[in-house]
């Protein structure tokens, strides 16, 4: 039985009930036993890391020991690449990553991420799986749509994103709904608001929507389409509007990712968020040879959330960060 909390006090009782945590934990099986039917060997990455990473949309938490400086992962994409190029075959984490400012009612600081590799595998054949082993875990009916990133702004606004000066995407937002802390002139971040906040959420309520082929300067780190470089190897999985995961077929190209790297580290320093420096590990294992595979990363707290038919992450969680009293608990 759960003690009455006092007015005032600190509220120290688990946010999500019993029965939401039993369904995490069957899930968590779920996940394993199918990637143990497949071969897809289980890993536990470090949490610490000496480096962070470049993204110019990601901050990440530093911790200060004794002896340096650390930061905990985003993801464990970096240390699964390393296993890949050393030849250990299709892998999988799940576990805790961490991301800084990322607080709302689908995001906590510290969350649990699924993340895979499949060797051999192209993107496509990626997303089909992922969404399949998706729509077991949330009971909803395994129908697969698949749509071109550039459709979606052609079909809502008769844009091309990839040539539309910012300033339309801008003014085509109304006046009361524009976006705090983006540029006029910020064509990317200007695409970014239109996905998240005006076609996603209409997306994916009767099917799970794979938008793929990403502009190239979304690249991230994703292969460029080979039969056009405008286009990224890249997609995202939607499911009753909420972003659930993101795929690529992995750049190996050790020279490429490097470029790419030093171009978002001069995009954090313009924009004032912190510099880094580049994983030398990570490099090197690229140069050593990365199997030709395609990875995806899962939001697994938005599947529990789908799932359990919640509202916001946090009542997946038994103690999220969200809500939590400071004043109250220190």
């Amino acid at each position: 039985m759960r003690a009455a909390r006092s007015e005032g006090s600190c509220d120290w009782r688990p946010r999500a009930g019993r029965e939401t945590l039993r369904l995490r934990a069957a899930l968590k099986a779920e996940v394993r036993a199918f990637m143990d039917a497949r071969g897809i060997l289980e890993v536990d990455t470090p949490h610490l890391a000496p480096h962070a990473v470049p993204d110019p949309e990601l901050s990440c938490f530093s911790v200060t020991g004794r002896r340096a400086r650390y930061w905990l992962v985003p993801s464990p994409e970096y240390h699964l690449k390393r296993l890949l190029a050393a030849d250990y075959g299709d892998v999988y984490s799940l576990g805790p990553v961490f991301r800084d400012d990322e607080v709302g009612f689908l995001h906590e600081p510290e969350f649990t991420l699924l993340e895979y590799y499949r060797v051999g595998w192209d993107a496509r054949a990626l997303a089909e799986e992922a969404a399949g082993l998706v729509a077991h875990l949330t009971g909803r009916p395994n129908r697969v749509r698949f749509i071109r990133y550039v459709d979606l702004f052609q079909e809502a606004l008769g844009l091309d994103p990839l040539t539309v000066p910012a300033e339309q995407l801008w003014k085509a937002i109304e006046p009361e709904h524009r976006p705090v802390g983006i540029e006029p002139g910020d064509r990317a971040a200007l695409c970014d608001f239109w996905l998240g906040t005006r076609f996603y959420p209409h997306l994916g309520e009767r099917e799970t929507v794979i938008v793929h082929d990403f502009p190239a300067e979304a690249a991230a780190l994703a292969r460029l389409d080979p039969a056009d470089p405008r286009f990224a190897q890249r997609f995202e999985m939607v499911i009753g509007g909420i972003e659930i995961a993101n795929g690529y077929h992995e750049l190996a190209d050790a020279t490429e990712q490097a470029l790419r790297f030093e171009r978002d580290r001069a995009h954090r320093r313009r924009t004032g968020r912190t510099d880094v420096t580049i994983d030398p590990a990570f490099l090197a294992a690229l140069r050593a040879g990365l199997p030709d595979c395609s990875g995806i990363a899962i939001g697994f707290d938005r599947v529990v959330l789908l799932a359990a038919g919640k509202e916001d992450l946090a009542s997946t969680l038994a103690f999220p960060l969200a809500g939590y009293d400071l004043e109250a608990c220190t």
